[in-house]
């Protein structure tokens, strides 16, 4: 009918051309209206961006008919607008597609809508068929190698990702972690005639992920990644250094005032823990730390640094200061034992030595370091006798969490002897695609708000991957 402009709107008003419609109950085509006022009938909802600070909204024209045939009252029907006349369908694919990098409040305040609109379009994703959308694609595919994480979505409340290495996709989201969960998705949601499909899997060192997926696919190839792997020998260097700290604090300072010395409680830790590793110890255990601390010692090199001859990032010569039990009882030095010894400085290197040779008493500090830098050598150079010496190693300690680390070395074993007669120097198999989506949905969370619920989470995880380039 005609265009006219308010402030920040260019409103535009529309009628029908025809004079007749159909009935929603029996289907017979009727002209008798019901109600002629305008002002009753009119209906302005959104419909589409128009520049940068402009919206397009439509003045539509409601009529109100009444069935000759049933005697039902009722308002002819759009297949461009949303069935409770509140936005154009054009209106809700703009709300859907910007709404994984735009928050809720700027998007009320980019297309000049309220919160009731904005909530009913967000709800009205279907994440059952965006998950069928996924799995139309992968049916052109030989061969589909999946590969399994999860992440937490507040606290232990987790998510599962589900994505796909060819495709570089995500293919499915599930709302907890759980086999069943993930034993529904591959029975009911995932088409039987793809199953045969499956030929690699990777699972994050979780086995009842792989046992779900190797009931599908038979024996395919399954690995460990290194990066767990890494993970698994900082922790077990953690908790040596913990022991080593609580010893030392044990002979400073009185036991009512460990506490107020560290940040964090001590739960794992107990005084007989300490008392059983003082107590059980043996002149051939001396001598085999003994032989770690000349290891470190050859590994760190600290025979070539001069303290006095020190520099730092400005180029300018710094004097180096040795640290007191004291101060290395209350600032960890965790940093330092994290590290690669590629990767440290000088003054690291001096402060590591310093501590080894003057607060690691019974030098399990000195094995745990360096059975781990060991195990990432051999990992990067692909060494399985390497890994079977290093397991051999953590079998023979005296300290239980070294023990602990063997029984890690002995469960994954047959998958990590895989990764490194698989791999070479110029490809290695990586979870990567995983912990690339993961990192996405967790930036995603971040930069968003309003995720009072999971399902809501999942619903804007879907619209970030799975809209615009479904265009569904």
């Amino acid at each position: 009918m005609w265009i006219y402009e308010e402030s920040k709107k260019l409103i535009v008003q529309i009628r029908w051309k025809y004079n007749n419609t159909n009935c929603p109950c029996c289907g017979s085509n009727t002209n008798k209206r019901h109600d002629t006022k305008l002002h009753r009938q009119s209906k302005i909802i959104p419909h589409m961006p128009y520049g940068w600070d402009k919206m397009i909204f439509l003045e539509l024209h409601k009529r109100y008919f009444k069935c000759t045939k049933c005697n039902i009252r009722f308002y002819e029907k759009f297949d461009f607008i949303s069935p409770f006349w509140m936005f154009t369908n054009n209106f809700e694919q703009y709300i859907q597609w910007n709404w994984w990098f735009v928050s809720w409040n700027k998007l009320k305040e980019l297309y000049q809508t309220s919160n009731s609109v904005v909530d009913s379009i967000l709800d009205r994703i279907d994440i059952d068929l965006i998950n069928k959308k996924w799995i139309e694609l992968i049916s052109v595919l030989d061969e589909v190698w999946l590969w399994v994480d999860e992440h937490s979505f507040s606290w232990k409340d987790m998510i599962l990702i589900i994505t796909e290495l060819k495709t570089k996709k995500m293919i499915a989201v599930i709302d907890w972690i759980t086999k069943e969960k993930l034993d529904n998705w591959i029975w009911k949601v995932l088409p039987l005639k793809y199953h045969k499909k499956i030929k690699w899997y990777n699972t994050d060192m979780n086995k009842w992920y792989a046992k779900s997926l190797a009931e599908i696919c038979g024996n395919p190839i399954w690995w460990v990644d290194k990066y767990h792997l890494w993970q698994e020998a900082n922790r077990v260097v953690d908790y040596v250094r913990d022991i080593a700290i609580y010893s030392l604090a044990m002979n400073f300072v009185k036991i009512e005032d460990i506490h107020k010395l560290w940040k964090r409680k001590w739960t794992k830790i107990t005084k007989e823990d300490i008392k059983n590793l003082n107590e059980n110890q043996s002149k051939e255990k001396i001598e085999v730390m003994q032989k770690y601390k000349d290891k470190a010692k050859q590994r760190l090199k600290i025979e070539d640094i001069n303290p006095k001859d020190l520099i730092n990032s400005m180029w300018e010569i710094i004097e180096y200061k040795e640290i007191t039990a004291d101060y290395f009882i209350e600032k960890w030095y965790r940093l330092l034992f994290m590290y690669r010894e590629k990767n440290l400085s000088w003054i690291q290197k001096l402060r590591l030595n310093q501590i080894f040779s003057e607060f690691d008493y019974w030098g399990y500090l000195q094995e745990a370091r360096t059975l781990k830098e060991d195990f990432y050598d051999a990992l990067d150079n692909l060494d399985l006798d390497e890994i079977d010496r290093i397991r051999d190693d953590a079998l023979s300690s005296e300290h239980r969490r070294l023990n602990q680390f063997w029984n890690t070395i002995k469960r994954w074993y047959e998958n990590i002897k895989w990764y490194i007669e698989n791999s070479n120097k110029d490809f290695k198999f990586t979870n990567a695609l995983t912990e690339w989506m993961n990192n996405l949905c967790k930036v995603v969370k971040r930069q968003s708000h309003w995720f009072r619920t999971k399902d809501r989470y999942i619903k804007k995880l879907c619209a970030r991957f799975c809209l615009v380039e479904l265009k569904i």
